[in-house]
C-alpha cells in the first residue's frame, strides 16, 4: 500500500489533503514466483509447462546451459560438446593417384620396406608383393578416379601397408580423437586389420624401425617394430568382393612422435590374391567423412615434399628412358672440363634428399651431351632441401653451348 499526500495552499490559506490508495503489483512476474524462489547465486527458474516452475542450480565453471528433453526441466548445465567441422584429409595420396617410382598402371614388384604408391610404405612376410593403380570409373561405390590394388605373388603370406606421417604433421594430433577410414575390397573374403599406430615417446622422431619384427601365425597380429604400438585395439574388417568403408577411431597419446595409419592381412594371402584400397583418409574427430579429394596441384606438391623426379608423372625412373621431362643446361666450358647445373626443386623437401641420376639416352647414370650424342663422366650431386647441384666432367669433344641433359629422382621419405 502506498499513501501519497498532496498539499495545495491557496491564496486563502485553505489546506487540502488528498489521500490516494494505490496497489503496486510486480510487473510481468507470474503469480507464485517469489524472491525466496532463488536460493543460489546464478540459479535460474525454468517453466515446466504446467504453470509451475523449478529452480535450476548454477553449473560449475566452464559449463553452459544445454537443452535436453530427457531432463525433467528440459534444460541442464553441461560442458559443451562441439562437432569438429574440419573435413581436411591429413593423408597424402589417399586416392592412390600417384606411384612415381613405377609405371602406375603396370603391376610392379615392390621391394620389402619400400613404397609402392606415393607415401604408402609396404612390407611382407615373404616374397613377393606387387602394386598397380586401377581405374575406378566402373567401380560401384567409389567416387575417386582410381584405386590401388596389391597382389601377393610367388609365395602365400601376410603383408602390411602403411602411411607414416612425419613428426611435424603428427604433432597436431596429440591429445585429440582421430578417425582413419578407407574403402577396401578383395579377390575373395578376407580379414584385414586396420589401426593408427604411434612411434612412442621412447622412439626417435622421424626415424622408423623395421615395421614388423615377427609376423606370427594366421589370426595373430604381427609384432610391430621397436617403440611402435597401436593407439587402440586394431579394428577387424570383414572385406568382401564389394567395396565397403571401414573406420578406426582412437585418441592419440600426448607424447607420440610419429603416427602411421596401417592395414595388414590377418592371415596368409594365397598367390595371386589381391586387396584393393581406395579413398583413404585421416581426420579429426570420430565422424565418418565423405570422400572429397583435394586439388590435384596441392596433392602433387604434397607428394613432391617426399619424392620428386624429372620424368613425367606416370613414367618410371629408368636409364635410357628418353629425354621427355629431362633437365637441360648449356655447357659453359669446352672439352673435358668441370661443368655443372643447379636444379631448383618445386617445393622444399622434408630433408635433404637422396638423389639418383639417370641418362636419358644410354644405360648409365651420366649426364648426356645430347648435341653430340656422347656421355659426360664423373656425374655427381650435392642436394639440399630446396635445390640439387649436378656436376660432371664434360666429354673431350664438348663445345661451349652444347646441350647437356639428365634425369633425377630425389627421395626424402621416412
Amino acid at each position: 500500500m502506498l499513501i501519497i499526500i498532496a498539499k495545495n495552499v491557496n491564496t486563502l490559506s485553505i489546506e487540502k489533503q488528498v489521500v490516494l490508495r494505490v496497489k503496486i503489483a510486480a510487473f510481468n512476474v507470474p503469480n507464485g514466483i517469489l524472491q525466496s524462489s532463488f536460493t543460489q547465486k546464478g540459479s535460474i527458474l525454468v517453466g515446466l509447462g504446467d504453470a509451475s516452475f523449478v529452480e535450476i542450480p548454477p553449473g560449475v565453471d566452464g559449463e553452459y546451459l544445454q537443452y535436453d528433453s530427457s531432463e525433467a526441466a528440459g534444460i541442464k548445465s553441461a560442458v559443451p560438446s562441439f562437432d569438429i567441422n574440419d573435413t581436411t584429409n591429413h593423408l597424402i595420396n589417399g586416392g592412390f593417384d600417384f606411384a612415381q617410382e613405377q609405371t602406375p598402371e603396370t603391376l610392379t614388384t615392390i621391394a620389402d620396406g619400400a613404397y609402392g604408391p606415393d607415401q604408402w610404405k609396404t612390407t611382407r612376410e615373404n616374397a613377393d608383393l606387387q602394386y598397380v593403380r586401377q581405374d575406378a570409373a566402373s567401380e560401384s561405390g567409389l567416387a575417386s578416379p582410381y584405386y590401388g590394388q596389391f597382389k601377393k605373388i610367388t609365395n602365400a603370406g601376410k603383408f602390411l601397408i602403411c602411411q607414416p606421417l612425419d613428426y611435424m604433421n603428427s604433432l597436431k594430433f596429440r591429445g585429440t580423437t582421430i578417425n582413419f577410414q578407407l574403402q577396401m575390397k578383395a579377390s575373395d573374403a578376407k580379414t584385414i586389420k586396420i589401426a593408427v599406430v604411434e612411434l612412442q615417446a621412447a622412439g626417435t622422431k622421424d626415424t622408423l624401425p623395421t615395421l614388423v619384427s615377427a609376423w606370427g601365425a594366421d589370426g595373430t597380429d604381427p609384432t610391430l617394430g621397436a617403440n611402435l604400438a597401436a593407439i587402440l585395439t586394431p579394428v577387424s574388417c570383414s572385406v568382401t568382393t564389394a567395396w565397403q568403408i571401414f573406420k578406426f577411431t582412437g585418441s592419440v597419446p600426448a607424447n607420440s612422435k610419429n603416427l602411421l595409419v596401417m592395414a595388414w592381412s590377418d592371415a596368409d594371402f594365397a598367390v595371386n590374391d589381391t586387396l584393393g584400397m581406395a579413398e583413404a583418409g585421416l581426420y579429426f574427430g570420430e565422424s565418418q567423412r565423405s570422400w572429397t579429394p583435394g586439388k590435384i596441384s596441392e596433392e602433387m606438391n604434397n607428394i613432391f615434399r617426399y619424392c620428386w623426379k624429372t620424368f613425367t608423372i606416370d613414367v618410371a625412373p629408368a636409364q635410357n628412358a628418353g629425354a621427355a621431362g629431362s633437365f637441360r643446361f648449356i655447357a659453359g666450358k669446352s672439352g673435358a672440363g668441370a661443368i655443372m647445373a643447379t636444379v631448383q626443386l618445386p617445393v622444399k623437401m622434408r630433408i635433404s634428399p637422396t638423389v639418383t641420376t639417370y641418362n636419358p639416352d644410354a644405360a648409365n647414370a651420366q649426364v648426356r651431351n645430347s648435341t653430340l650424342g656422347v656421355d659426360c663422366s664423373a656425374t655427381g650431386t650435392t642436394p639440399s632441401e630446396s635445390q640439387i647441384l649436378v656436376s660432371c666432367t664434360g666429354h673431350a669433344s664438348n663445345a661451349v653451348g652444347d646441350v647437356q641433359r639428365f634425369h633425377l629422382l630425389a627421395k626424402a621419405q621416412l
